[in-house]
């Protein structure tokens, strides 16, 4: 059978191999007490989070940023899970009359904190399962074990999902658009010897504009404007600073107070592609916008993750 130091871990039980099929050997089995076990919410304008904590493990979360597709994975405290393939399977709760289980989806386990991570579609099976009222059992190779059937199981119950599901719907509704890692170095680009950007350069600045305004850690935004290497110098030193005063301006209208803005330009001086492509001016045609954030606090940073 198993050695007693295999069991003394709390708030785990021991599944039999038979159950899922396997082969002889033993699966340490993470979940929490059913009574207790419940499904919370974190929820802002920056990112929504659906998660359950699995007692001496970690939790597993529901999370989809602004601007970003949702996605889910598993957060570990204490590593039990080993680098390598595992499977999903979804449980029929024990309470039912006629318990069930069948596979629903492959993960690969990563050395990481979060060894288990997928994507919007494969996030959405999981999802699924749970608002089906079923247990998610992730079996993988244990950490610690000593022959290639020794497992450990991760369990996530579905008690309280739906009202918490209903919660998490409601804040994507009031995601933002953007993200601040999509934002904090932006680029709007120039025709000609225009100093006006173009209708499509608007959604960019109105996205950026939006974050600004919601997030109390940013402290201020720095504008740079540029030109590519055509005409004189000195012409293209003003071309540069009307297309900066221009974008400070439309970030202004829209809100954001002048005195969070560093205006600055350069002319010809710095370009990023060569001049002598059609291409490369274009590209060199720019106004630079970098948005400067305070690092909040790491409980409030823990919300966007």
């Amino acid at each position: 059978m198993f050695s007693a130091a295999r069991l003394l871990v709390a708030g785990f039980v021991v599944l039999s191999s038979a159950l899922l099929g396997g082969h002889a050997g033993w699966a340490a089995t993470y979940s929490g007490p059913m009574e207790t076990t419940r499904w919370k919410n974190d929820s802002s304008v920056f990112a929504c989070k659906l998660y359950q904590q699995v007692p001496q493990w970690g939790r597993a979360v529901f999370l989809h940023r602004a601007g970003e597709e949702q996605r889910f994975y598993l957060a570990q405290v204490n590593r039990q899970l080993a680098p390598g393939a595992a499977n999903w399977y979804s449980l029929t709760p024990s309470w039912r009359a006629f318990g069930q289980h069948q596979s629903v989806a492959s993960a690969q386990v990563t050395e990481s904190t979060e060894p288990v991570s997928h994507n919007w579609r494969e996030s959405q099976l999981l999802l699924e399962q749970l608002r089906e009222g079923n247990q998610l059992l992730l079996r993988g190779q244990a950490w610690a074990a000593r022959g290639e059937h020794d497992f450990a199981d991760i369990v996530i119950e579905p008690l309280g999902f739906r009202g918490a599901l209903d919660d998490f719907q409601r804040c994507l509704g009031s995601l933002l658009p953007v993200n601040y890692d999509q934002i904090h170095r932006s680029t709007v680009h120039f025709a000609g010897a225009s100093d006006e950007f173009n209708d499509d350069e608007r959604e960019l600045l109105d996205n950026l504009t939006r974050y600004v305004l919601s997030d109390p850690y940013v402290t201020g935004i720095v504008v740079d404007g540029h030109t590519d290497g055509s005409g004189l110098r000195a012409d293209n030193l003003e071309l540069s600073q009307r297309r900066a005063e221009f974008v400070a301006n439309y970030l202004q209208e829209r809100g954001i107070s002048a005195d969070m803005l560093q205006v600055r330009w350069h002319g010809e001086r710095y370009p990023i592609a060569s001049n002598r492509t059609v291409a490369g001016r274009a590209e060199n045609r720019r106004v630079t916008i970098r948005v400067d954030r305070f690092e909040p606090p790491e409980e409030t940073l823990a919300q966007s993750r």
